[in-house]
């Protein structure tokens, strides 16, 4: 059993966006990732890192919003561009995901993984900015519903 509630990737992760939000890049941060890595962690790494943000890098809480539900990097993409689409984010400006240099290099190559997995991509790539950094819209396709998929919120 995993006894960290967050990784290292993910205070990583969580340094990254706290950046952008400081830096006037990101009004708001959105966190997705479910109960899923290590394997039986009990741990929800979205809300473990908002914890991170908020207590050790004094992001304010009005600034985060949550996906608990992702358990994938597709679901992650999908489930952040409904949010999007929800909240009413401006859809004629490009956002931005943070991450690892190797994550972000599986977003830019995902589009068929998400038609693999999901029927549909769910998001449009803008530029990719630095090594950790790629823009993106959300797509309408992303309130597709799959009735097969438990997790599908």
């Amino acid at each position: 059993m995993y006894d960290q509630p967050i990784s290292p990737g993910g205070m990583l992760r969580a340094r990254m966006a706290a950046r952008a939000y400081f830096e006037g890049q990101a009004p708001f941060i959105v966190l997705s990732g479910g109960r899923v890595h290590p394997y039986k962690t009990p741990y929800i790494e979205a809300i473990e890192m908002k914890r991170y943000l908020i207590q050790n890098l004094m992001v304010p809480e009005s600034a985060i919003i949550l996906d608990p539900h992702a358990r994938h990097t597709t679901t992650n993409m999908r489930n952040t561009a409904r949010i999007m689409l929800t909240y009413g984010f401006p859809n004629d400006k490009y956002a931005i995901v943070t991450s690892s240099e190797a994550h972000i290099n599986a977003v830019v190559n995902m589009a068929d993984r998400c038609i693999k997995e999901l029927g549909y991509v769910p998001y449009e790539l803008g530029k990719r900015v630095n090594d950790v950094v790629l823009e993106f819209k959300p797509k309408l396709e992303s309130y597709i519903i799959d009735g097969d998929e438990p997790l599908d919120p």
